[in-house]
């Protein structure tokens, strides 16, 4: 049995696992201090994850997707849910992309690290949103993506982009019910009702304080001018790093 703390989006929280991975996954999380909570998974429950993942994983790092699950599930009571996307941030505003898998969304954050400058990733797959008080705080964890994109910080949202395919490169503003469905399905949903009913408040009041977008793209260099005009209101200026 392993013990022991980890900070995510600026909580506290006690993990208790069977296997040594999670620990060395999250080794630049692990803190010390007062918990605000505690996850813990049975054997069954990573019996379980193995048997409906098309990757058959080692016990440990099925162990460290149940940790996270069991995480994300008590995240709403605090103010804080799972997000599927990509964060990056440039002057110290924070840009959410999302994408069903394979759309997209990683290769057009690369892109924009690419060609801008003062361009960072905090967190390439499964950020946490802190949202309260009319702000929206996206933070890093270490669970960010086969790529491993992640700088363990946090950055304010100043937009979000719903990445689709085209052949054409545009983008609109748009309003939260013409892509309510799509962003459903790229947030975590808990079981309990109590976390159901908060996701859905803090969903609400993502919608209210932070403008949604969606991107039209193809891979190329032309996306990222098309996306980056449009959400930091500034003029395109090709950097290659």
């Amino acid at each position: 049995m392993f013990n022991f703390k980890v900070e995510f989006a600026k909580l506290n929280i006690d993990v208790n696992t069977n296997y040594e991975y999670t620990m060395r996954f999250c080794k630049r999380y692990l803190t010390e201090g007062e918990s605000d909570f505690s996850v813990s998974v049975r054997e069954e429950e990573i019996d379980e994850e193995i048997a409906v993942s098309p990757y058959n994983p080692k016990r440990g790092y099925a162990e460290s997707i149940c940790v996270y699950r069991e995480i994300a599930k008590q995240l709403p009571l605090f103010n804080r849910m799972v997000f599927h996307g990509a964060v990056i941030s440039y002057n110290d505003k924070g840009y959410l992309f999302t994408a069903p898998s394979g759309t997209g969304k990683t290769t057009h954050i690369m892109l924009w690290k690419k060609f801008i400058e003062n361009v960072e990733i905090v967190n390439g797959d499964k950020p946490i949103l802190h949202i309260e008080d009319g702000a929206v705080e996206a933070y890093a964890t270490p669970y960010c993506g086969k790529e491993g994109y992640q700088n363990g910080s946090s950055v304010k949202l100043s937009a979000l982009c719903l990445i689709r395919r085209g052949e054409i490169n545009r983008i609109k503003k748009v309003k939260p019910s013409e892509i309510l469905s799509e962003i459903m399905n790229q947030l975590f949903m808990p079981y309990e009702a109590e976390a159901v009913v908060k996701t859905l408040d803090l969903l609400d009041s993502l919608f209210k304080n932070v403008p949604a977008y969606v991107l039209e793209c193809d891979m190329s260099e032309e996306a990222v001018k098309t996306s980056f005009e449009a959400l930091t209101g500034e003029k395109y200026k090709a950097h290659s790093s």
